[in-house]
């Protein structure tokens, strides 16, 4: 009969205290370096082309505008600006008032998808831990020692189902800025014509990570599948059935669209403001004008 082995527990005490021997630490670490990184470039983008303090330095303001690819004769917009919202403009910006121009037009809509990534489960548990330290890692102390849960402030996260609904409305809005790109306009010879540029391809590829990720989520998973014990009808499978398991193939991948697609996201708004910047051209690959 084999014999119990004794842990040493309590385990030690202190930020990052640990018994472990591998190198635990550079998961949290790589984790923390990405999302930060994002963060910094995304929350800089949304500011950069508003009107206000240091910021009307840049952008729209100074006379560049940044968010969309307009010099090939397409229109391909940043993803971090769509739906695109101009105060006192057409569509959108005319439900907006001119007194609020001052802000970035990303002001009025990133929200949804910050929400939706800040309130998921992967992100929660990676951010939990890179920044949080609640834990960094199994077996690893952190400073304090107790965890009160998703309280006070926390229970934003309990928004996630709804900011969901939002990301899913937000694919078709993207495939359209994607079916836009692909539009090509001589606006003196009100000239037509399709093609396809490495900036349409980006937005695609954009549409398609986003997709894997929103119909990954738990929460869209437990929507067309959760609370249901009847999967089959005349011996076929459900359609409900067949959706879930849809989701569940994206599900088991979830920790990869979300990393992935937050790139891509950032990839694309990059691509796009260098282009407008003139470091980069869009090169027409197909078609154009």
């Amino acid at each position: 009969m084999s014999q119990g082995v004794k842990l040493p527990l309590p385990m030690k005490k202190g930020l990052g205290a640990t018994d472990r021997v591998d190198d635990w630490w550079k998961g949290p670490t790589a984790m923390a370096a990405y999302l930060g990184i994002m963060i910094v470039y995304a929350t800089w983008r949304g500011f950069m082309e508003a009107d206000f303090w240091i910021f009307e330095d840049f952008g729209r303001s100074a006379g560049t505008q940044t968010m969309a690819i307009e010099s090939e004769g397409s229109h391909v917009l940043s993803p971090l600006f769509s739906p695109l919202v101009l105060p006192g403009e057409n569509e959108l910006g005319s439900m907006v008032p001119l007194a609020l121009a001052w802000m970035s037009p990303a002001m009025f809509i990133l929200i949804f998808p910050a929400g939706f990534r800040g309130t998921c489960y992967y992100y929660r548990k990676a951010y939990y831990r890179a920044f949080m330290q609640q834990p960094t890692g199994c077996a690893v102390s952190k400073p304090w020692n107790e965890y009160s849960g998703e309280t006070g402030l926390l229970l934003v996260q309990n928004l996630h189902r709804y900011f969901l609904y939002a990301a899913i409305a937000y694919l078709p809005i993207l495939s359209y800025d994607v079916w836009l790109s692909v539009n090509f306009h001589d606006v003196a010879s009100h000239a037509h014509s399709y093609g396809v540029s490495v900036g349409s391809l980006v937005l695609a590829a954009n549409v398609i990570a986003l997709s894997g990720y929103t119909f990954g989520c738990h929460a869209f998973r437990h929507l067309v599948g959760g609370g249901s014990d009847l999967w089959t009808e005349n011996s076929r499978p459900t359609l409900r059935y067949r959706m879930w398991r849809f989701s569940t193939w994206f599900n088991e991948y979830h920790k990869e669209w979300a990393l992935y697609s937050l790139f891509i996201v950032m990839f694309a708004d990059l691509y796009i403001y260098a282009c407008t910047m003139g470091w980069l051209t869009d090169i027409v690959l197909w078609g154009g004008l």
